[in-house]
């Protein structure tokens, strides 16, 4: 019983949180974290693409950035569902989630860190 416990308190607490898990190898939420080799997503829901002066943006997302990308919900569904049809020349190295339910949950996980 107590096992039992202790592996329902270390699991993700929703959809959101638990899809996140795929992306958090190489970024966080926690603000305070630095130095992965994606940027911190903490505040990327409706910030300017490739904002953040502490991170090595790739040329494609600089360029993205300069032609007025923002981190809108419906740009991070497109971007999540094929992050090389969305930012052509990307270096994020994931292929994308097909599934709209999963992007859906995850967008809806980072609107909780502003």
């Amino acid at each position: 019983m107590l096992a039992s416990a202790a592996a329902r308190a270390e699991e993700p607490r929703d959809a959101g949180e638990r899809a996140f898990l795929k992306c958090y190898s190489c970024h966080s939420v926690d603000p305070r974290e630095t130095g992965l080799s994606g940027p911190n997503l903490f505040g990327v829901v409706g910030r300017r693409a490739a904002a953040l002066a502490d991170f090595p943006y790739s040329p494609a997302m600089k360029l993205a950035a300069a032609r007025g990308l923002v981190w809108t919900e419906e740009a991070l569904d497109r971007y999540l569902a094929d992050p090389l049809e969305a930012v052509s020349g990307t270096t994020m190295s994931f292929p994308g989630l097909r599934d709209a339910g999963e992007r859906r949950a995850i967008i809806a996980y980072l609107r909780r860190f502003r």
